[in-house]
């Protein structure tokens, strides 16, 4: 069991290991919670060296929503004008890395879908991210990771970057390469 959902933090979270992406998001079904709460004991005890975190963000009828994320890059991200002035829109009014999370989490928690701004904390372009909820999910130029809206060449080269980061970290996990060993120091 360990095993599998390791390889499922790897497949779903390789951009953030390698150092290329703020987070990543994904649902794990886990009947005990005793058992989550020591994988990702483990997980952090393994990555937060690195400058890499998990936490459960959400759970809806036994699903477990882990966020994955460089906490450098998530504190950087409430240092960003722009990113505020977004944030405060949806409720946010303290912008350190914690205060980020915590407030996320009741948003996710509260949202019977993913709140809007979940793009910001995957680390998606601020632009693309606001015309996603303008657009209301259509009119984009270019669908990947997220729906593209704006620089649609340099969003190309972020999703190559992405999946060959997927497919390497995959590959290097499989020959018996540990979390450590597989994630990036910030």
């Amino acid at each position: 069991m360990d095993r599998n959902l390791d390889s499922c933090l790897v497949r779903q979270c390789a951009p953030t290991l390698a150092g290329h992406k703020l987070g990543n998001l994904f649902c794990v079904d886990v009947a005990d919670g005793v058992l989550l709460c020591n994988i990702l004991a483990r997980w952090n005890q393994a990555l937060n060296p690195k400058g890499v975190a998990a936490r459960v963000i959400a759970e809806r009828c036994g699903r477990y929503f882990i966020y994955v994320y460089r906490n450098s890059a998530l504190q950087n991200l409430g240092c960003s004008c722009e990113v505020r002035n977004f944030l405060k829109g949806f409720g946010y009014s303290c912008f350190d890395a914690e205060s980020l999370l915590n407030f996320f989490q009741v948003r996710m928690t509260r949202s019977v879908c993913f709140p809007h701004e979940v793009g910001v904390f995957l680390g998606y372009p601020l632009d693309d991210v606001k015309d996603f909820i303008t657009y209301g999910g259509k009119n984009y130029k270019l669908i990947g990771c997220w729906k593209v809206y704006n620089d649609v060449p340099n969003s190309m080269h972020i999703f190559e970057v992405y999946k060959k980061c997927q497919k390497i970290l995959r590959e290097r996990f499989e020959l018996g390469e540990t979390l450590e060993q597989l994630t990036v120091a910030s």
